[in-house]
């Protein structure tokens, strides 16, 4: 087609030795003191933690609304209160579910537990409030986590809601296939990418979600709020109990131990949603937590870079 002429046969193969194919003395970049680009994240890691200035509370805040990318307008907080599926072997005898919208068309799913039937608003008691974060599905923790079941036993009186952000549990998608949520390239993953991608970090949106649940409980009349985050959960309860004032306490259960040990861990097992770019030029997870202590932060069984995949 070209107009050129072709060869009528293959021509004779030159088998090159393997010095004569090398571009290194040794055939190995390895010997030449190269580096992985772990290394290079591992010392960026460490120089940011030695250089980055020391915030105080307002700035700490201010950082954390930039680095998580919260909308800058709120909409109404419009709720749905759903249908019962029957006993779910709660600690308590009884239970209702609410859809939070904490953003147009984005709905947080709350659980109330309680002793008495209840398929209405909650109860305008007044009184101080539980909200528990889950890690990775409220349904299944709140049969499974003795610490659920302690703190209602414990505090009776007190109000105990459990809350799935978005893409947690009840609203956990399947848009890469059936059952695939924390494998490597799967929803979760999937919507991560897509948040970076968009200027939206998942987990600046999961903390928003925190916000506006704790916002909406104030509106239903609690005038305090003891925030219980756990696993994965435990990332948006700590910058939202920083952020919000109507929390007053704040316990962690498995909660990362900083950012910058996931920088400077080669084989980190935690998912791609906690990632915050930028986050260690401001800030790291140790100053939110240092500021927690004046709402009497509790923290049990931190995990390090490598338990972020754990159940």
């Amino acid at each position: 087609v070209a107009g050129v002429k072709t060869a009528d046969k293959e021509p004779q193969l030159t088998i090159e030795t393997d010095a004569a194919l090398q571009c290194t003395p040794v055939g190995q970049v390895s010997a030449m003191g190269s580096r992985t680009v772990a290394s290079f994240t591992r010392k960026r890691s460490q120089e940011l933690t030695q250089t980055r200035p020391k915030l105080n509370d307002s700035q700490l805040k201010n950082a954390i609304v930039q680095v998580l990318r919260f909308p800058s307008q709120s909409s109404p907080l419009n709720f749905r209160i759903l249908r019962s599926v029957g006993d779910r072997q709660y600690p308590t005898k009884s239970y209702c579910v609410y859809a939070v919208e904490t953003e147009p068309g984005i709905h947080a799913i709350v659980t109330r537990l309680t002793d008495e039937p209840l398929t209405s608003r909650p109860p305008r008691s007044g009184k101080a409030a539980n909200l528990y974060v889950s890690h990775q599905s409220a349904d299944d923790e709140l049969r499974s986590n003795s610490m659920v079941a302690a703190m209602i036993k414990e505090q009776p009186e007190t109000a105990f809601y459990a809350v799935d952000t978005r893409g947690i549990g009840e609203s956990q998608p399947d848009v890469c296939g059936d059952n695939q949520f924390t494998r490597p390239y799967g929803s979760d993953y999937f919507h991560a990418a897509h948040g970076l991608m968009l200027d939206r970090p998942v987990l600046g949106q999961r903390t928003y979600d925190v916000m506006r649940v704790v916002e909406w409980l104030r509106e239903q009349g609690h005038t305090g709020i003891h925030l219980v985050g756990n696993g994965w959960g435990a990332l948006p309860a700590t910058f939202a109990g920083v952020m919000c004032d109507e929390v007053q306490q704040v316990t962690l259960k498995n909660c990362l131990t900083s950012f910058a040990d996931v920088a400077e861990d080669e084989d980190y097992h935690w998912p791609y949603a906690i990632m915050l770019p930028g986050v260690l030029k401001q800030f790291d997870l140790p100053e939110c937590k240092q500021l927690l202590q004046e709402k009497g932060l509790t923290e049990r069984d931190p995990w390090g870079a490598q338990d972020g995949m754990k159940r």
